[in-house]
């Protein structure tokens, strides 16, 4: 009655055993040849060894499909934003709007960046993966900033050269029927775009150009419906152009805009501030050297048709727009495949 009772004996059946050399097929013994008392099928293995484990490959991390799409679209489209808002009409009407956006989105951005990089910190400090979960967030932020200073760049280029010349004529008036030997340059002191009367052209025997840096050009613009084409008492109306001429540009030198075309008798107003007063220059060294008058004089690239040569420089905005975009999406893509390779290789991503 003391004794316990054991559990029947049930036999396993030889089948349902695993063979040795299933269990020990991707182990490996260390040690040496000719042991005695060797545990499994390998006689070769040391008295007493342990087995040691062989390493199976890892398969490839796979990477986190929505921070790339998140890292590649969302500088993209900061990038966009800036660029259309610095390009055109918002930075031509309302440039202190522009910059208080700016402003705000440079905090904004370092502040998250500081708060990432603290957040880092901390893990660091409590024994954590230094970068884990925080390498896509810097990388997004690093790339807003540059995607904001890339559009910044690229949209005042893009207003400089061609919007704001557009913006600047369209909000002049236009002229047509214009006669320089009737006609005062005071009567025309907000032009834009001037269509001269039939007949009217450029007196290249009367052209000059003055030298700083750049060789400011100008040819007065003459004809018109007098009959002989007399010289006029004031020669207001003047084709410009820069390095265009020698410097000394007497004679014939002039080679500005369309001067070769005998349909242009348009003019678009020049809108650089900065160069009118070299062309006042070569006016004057034009009026010395030729003992003519300009009293009031107004300053014209000579065109064949001053509404289209307006409009080119919208077309030529938006073209360098659409490249910008599709550059930077490149650019972004390639950053971002660059990125991801690099956090798949180091085990960070």
């Amino acid at each position: 009655q003391g004794r316990r009772r054991l559990a029947p004996f049930v036999p396993i059946a030889h089948s349902t055993l695993p063979r040795a050399r299933q269990l020990v097929s991707n182990m490996h013994y260390a040690g040496h040849a000719n042991p005695y008392a060797a545990f499994g099928p390998d006689a070769n293995a040391p008295y007493g060894s342990t087995l040691a484990w062989k390493p199976q490959p890892m398969g490839r991390k796979r990477m986190n499909i929505l921070a790339i799409y998140i890292n590649v679209f969302v500088p993209w489209i900061a990038f966009c934003l800036v660029f259309a808002m610095m390009s055109f009409e918002m930075h031509y009407k309302t440039p202190d709007a522009c910059r208080t956006i700016l402003i705000i989105t440079f905090i904004v951005l370092v502040f998250v960046l500081l708060l990432d990089l603290f957040w880092i910190w901390l893990k660091r400090r409590a024994g954590e993966a230094s970068l884990a979960g925080g390498s896509w967030i810097i990388f997004l932020v690093v790339s807003c900033l540059a995607a904001v200073v890339s559009g910044i760049i690229a949209g005042n280029y893009n207003f400089w050269t061609s919007a704001e010349l557009f913006y600047d004529i369209t909000a002049l008036n236009s002229y047509n029927a214009v006669d320089p030997t009737r006609m005062r340059g005071q009567e025309l002191m907000d032009a834009g775009r001037a269509l001269f009367v039939p007949g009217t052209h450029l007196d290249l025997t009367r052209s000059m150009g003055f030298k700083n840096m750049d060789t400011y050009c100008v040819a007065p613009i003459t004809g018109g419906t007098v009959a002989g084409n007399p010289p006029l008492a004031s020669y207001d109306f003047w084709a410009v152009g820069k390095d265009c001429c020698s410097s000394s540009a007497t004679g014939g030198d002039f080679r500005c805009g369309q001067y070769d075309n005998a349909h242009a008798r348009g003019g678009l107003r020049l809108m650089r501030d900065e160069d009118r007063a070299y062309f006042r220059l070569a006016v004057q060294q034009a009026e010395s050297a030729y003992q003519i008058k300009a009293t009031h004089p107004l300053f014209f690239n000579w065109v064949e048709d001053p509404i289209e040569a307006t409009y080119q420089f919208q077309r030529n905005a938006f073209q360098t727009y659409f490249i910008g975009m599709c550059s930077f999406f490149g650019f972004q893509m390639l950053t971002v495949y660059i990125a991801a390779s690099c956090f798949v290789k180091f085990s960070i991503a």
